[in-house]
């Protein structure tokens, strides 16, 4: 009995550690209204704990197809850069703009994310704290956007105004080439 109690929660510990690496956020504008997309952040890389893998996940919110891959790795940005974001997180890539196109866009977006998820205050309906996510568009050697706000202990609904907001890197019609 002490065997089979000790290998269950042997197991408990192990499938719970896998777990415990994987982090889900929403995207806020910082107006504070949710985006239609969020990011699914797995640190369980064969490659180490400072590579990022996981997904921009676009169909729940958004209606595409297909989710966004990301890859990316822990970093910083230093205050001393002049964005509206700075400490330590996470910078990865997303082909975001590839999932909506259900094909290869030469577009590339990049985001940094604090990892840490901003306070919500249900009285004025706004996030607290400082920016904690910033996100650049970029294709061949021309950066043609940008987009920053708060993060969300949660995913946007379906249901909510988020899909009328699109993504973080744009709105979905114009991601979807339609005008």
């Amino acid at each position: 009995m002490k065997l089979k109690s000790l290998l269950v929660i042997t197991l408990f510990v192990v499938l719970g550690c896998g777990f415990a690496s994987a982090q889900t956020f929403g995207f806020a504008s910082t107006g504070s209204g949710l985006y239609c997309d969020y990011e699914v952040l797995n640190f369980a890389s064969a490659l180490g704990p400072d590579v990022i893998q996981g997904d921009e996940n676009l169909t729940s919110g958004c209606g595409s197809a297909m989710n966004a891959t990301i890859a990316g790795f822990k970093g910083s940005i230093p205050a001393s850069a002049g964005l509206p974001v700075s400490g330590a997180g996470a910078i990865y890539g997303s082909n975001i703009y590839d999932a909506f196109a259900e094909g290869y866009t030469g577009a590339q977006w990049t985001v940094f994310t604090a990892l840490k998820c901003n306070k919500f205050n249900p009285k004025t309906a706004k996030f607290t704290g400082k920016y904690s996510w910033i996100g650049i568009a970029s294709v061949s050697d021309y950066v043609f956007g940008d987009n920053y706000g708060y993060l969300y202990c949660g995913v946007p609904g379906a249901h909510s105004d988020s899909v009328s907001r699109g993504t973080t890197a744009g709105k979905v019609a114009l991601l979807q080439g339609k005008k």
